[in-house]
Formats: C-alpha cells, sequence, structure tokens
C-alpha cells in the first residue's frame, strides 16, 4: 500500500462547519473536493467529457461503472476548546470599523475584514490548531496524482469558506515519508529568493507526476497563470493586510466598471441584479464561477509569513448574464473580459513572480 501522512498546523484561521453550517469540523469530503479540484487545474485537458472519466478513475463517482476512490483520504484531529473561535474580529482584536460616509472599511486591520469579510462573526478554529491528512491508495498512478494535487490545495490555496481569500492556509510540520516521488511538502524558506527557488522546484516535480494535456480554454487552470511573492511579514494579519490592502484599493479604484468585476468571480451581487456565467446568450454556464486571483499565506523558516497573490488562468466563460433579482428575468448579456485582472497585477511590486 502506498501511504503519505502528513502533521499540519493551520497558519490563518480555518471556517469549515459540521452537518449544522455552524461547528468547526474538518470535513474530508471538503478536503477532498478541493483536492479534486486542483487536479482538474492542473490536468487542463480541453475534452470534458474525457476530463470526467480520468478524474472518477482516481477519485470515483457515482456514473455508471465509475465506483469508488482509489485512494481514501481521512483527517485525523482532536479539537481543543481553546482552538475554536467565536468572532474573528473580538478574537484577534482586529481593529476594523464600516465607513457609512464613503461605504468602505475603515481601520489598521480592515484589509483582513476586506479579505474575509462573509466570517468575520462565524466560528472558526484558530490559527495554531493542529490535524494531520492521512493518504492511502492500492493503485501507484491514482496516488501520485492525489500527493501532486494535495501539494496544490496546500501551496496555491487554502480550505474550508474564503480559502482563496487568505482563509485555511495550512503549514506542514512533517511528512511521512519524507519524499514522495521528489515532492516535498515541507518549507523552510527564510526569505522570498529561498521560496521562489523552492516554489519553482516543487512545481516542477507536480507537472511531472500529473502533466498538463492541452493549452485549455474551458476553465481555469494553472498553465500560464503566475505567483507574484512579497517579503515576509511577521504575522498572518500582517502578510493578509498587505495584499487585502492592494485589493481592496484597486477594487475601490474600478467599482464603476460594473461589467469587468465579474472577472474576479461570479455571481456579482448588486442591490437588484446579479451577474452570473453565461455559456451563450441564452444559456448559463453555471451560477457561479470561481476566482481566478487567489490571496495566499505561506509559512516559511520560524516565524515568517509571505503574502502571495496568485493569477490562474481563467477560462470557460463567454458572456456575463446580467440578471434581475426580482423577478429572476434575464436583463441583457455582455462579452466576458479578463483584462481588469491584468491592471490588477500592473498595480502590484512583486519581489518575485514564479510562472505556473
Amino acid at each position: 500500500m502506498y501511504s503519505l501522512k502528513l502533521k499540519c498546523r493551520l497558519i490563518t484561521p480555518m471556517f469549515m462547519a459540521g452537518a449544522d453550517g455552524r461547528t468547526p469540523e474538518l470535513r474530508p469530503s471538503e478536503f477532498k473536493g478541493m483536492i479534486r479540484w486542483w487536479w482538474r487545474a492542473i490536468k487542463a485537458e480541453d475534452d470534458i467529457e474525457k476530463l470526467k472519466t480520468e478524474e472518477a478513475k482516481i477519485f470515483g463517482g457515482t456514473g455508471k461503472g465509475e465506483g469508488k476512490s482509489k485512494v481514501k483520504i481521512r483527517i485525523l484531529y482532536n479539537i481543543a476548546h481553546d482552538k475554536v473561535g467565536r468572532n474573528l474580529k473580538d478574537e484577534y482584536r482586529l481593529k476594523r470599523s464600516f465607513d457609512k460616509k464613503i461605504k468602505t472599511l475603515d481601520g489598521k486591520d480592515a484589509d483582513i475584514g476586506y479579505l474575509l469579510y462573509s466570517t468575520i462573526f462565524r466560528d472558526f478554529l484558530k490559527d495554531g490548531f493542529g490535524f494531520e491528512i492521512l493518504l492511502e491508495s492500492f493503485d501507484e498512478f491514482a496516488f501520485n496524482n492525489t500527493v501532486a494535487s494535495l501539494w496544490a490545495a496546500i501551496y496555491l490555496g487554502g480550505f474550508g469558506t474564503r480559502a482563496r481569500r487568505g482563509g485555511g492556509n495550512i503549514a506542514i510540520e512533517s511528512a511521512e515519508p519524507h519524499n514522495i516521488e521528489g515532492i516535498n511538502f515541507y518549507c523552510n524558506a527564510k526569505n522570498v529568493d529561498e521560496l521562489c527557488d523552492w516554489l519553482k522546484k516543487e512545481l516542477k516535480t507536480v507537472k511531472r507526476l500529473l502533466p498538463a494535456n492541452t493549452s485549455n480554454s474551458k476553465y481555469t487552470i494553472i498553465k500560464n497563470g503566475t505567483i507574484l511573492l512579497f517579503e515576509p511579514r511577521n504575522a498572518w494579519q500582517d502578510a493578509l493586510n498587505f495584499i487585502g490592502e492592494k485589493y481592496k484599493n484597486f477594487r475601490k479604484d474600478k467599482r464603476t466598471e460594473i461589467f469587468k468585476t465579474p472577472a474576479f468571480g461570479m455571481p456579482v451581487m448588486h442591490h437588484h441584479f446579479r451577474m452570473i456565467p453565461y455559456k451563450n446568450a441564452k444559456e448559463r454556464l453555471s451560477k457561479r464561477w470561481a476566482y481566478p486571483v487567489i490571496f495566499k499565506v505561506i509559512k516559511g523558516h520560524n516565524n515568517t509569513y509571505f503574502p502571495l497573490i496568485i493569477f490562474l488562468n481563467p477560462g470557460g466563460v463567454n458572456l456575463i448574464g446580467k440578471e434581475n433579482k426580482i423577478n429572476k428575468g434575464r436583463n441583457n448579456t455582455e462579452k466576458f473580459e479578463s483584462s481588469i485582472l491584468k491592471d490588477f497585477k500592473t498595480t502590484l511590486s512583486a519581489t518575485k513572480e514564479v510562472m505556473l
């Protein structure tokens, strides 16, 4: 049997709940769902039916003949009372408030609030909470694909609600075995140069284990994306505030360009209408479209927290549908364009860049 055991620790608050939607709980299904998402993002397959077939062979599915997953994922943990937070603002004494005059968040920690706004008053697991991820499989191919996708989920994203906005970021304290097919899960970078080199090396191994098929344009992928690295901070709060401020200020400057901002993710909710992705003038693509920009913190040596902004390669959306929320009717569609993502990137002065 092939196996991997990761000893993990939260470095930013995680918002993941049980069946009641409130009580903090680590759900293996959510971890598996995130691993599958990154598998698809790395795979970059234009043939969607082929993609689904290959995915089901590894992770299982409900379709005819698809069967069970070839990889077993377990999350081992015990939640102590002191590791559960009830209110993010009070727990970390965040200094933020809403300025009604200018309709924006204000205060030293306003930018954490901007990134994590929908979770501010939710129960959560605090940074420092420890748990273990255990992968097991009798199939070498499925196991290697899952390991590569798990690395991407950890170091390019996060877990739980607001995972793309800095929530649920984790650090790996140890791995058993230490090296799986050349992948190193432990980051000990002391500076941006070391982190840049480490990411390049590990990404090369991930792509070797899970090679991309084509230059995909039908859904969001990592191919031709970019990781922007910035100088480290001494705490996760400082790291999130730093990148959150850049995002908040840019969105504030672009608030009138309502048919461009959906490139950051949909649905976009306005007072009387919402905007969601459309495949053509009459057909919805989905009710949602995931953010292609990810705000992230990676913990390096000792208390070194690196802020990252990751630009994935968006795809799959042709049109934006503007739907009236009152009568549920579609008012009109506009051409989807991602130029605003390039505009945002030009406002950022990164210390280093890593091509995906």
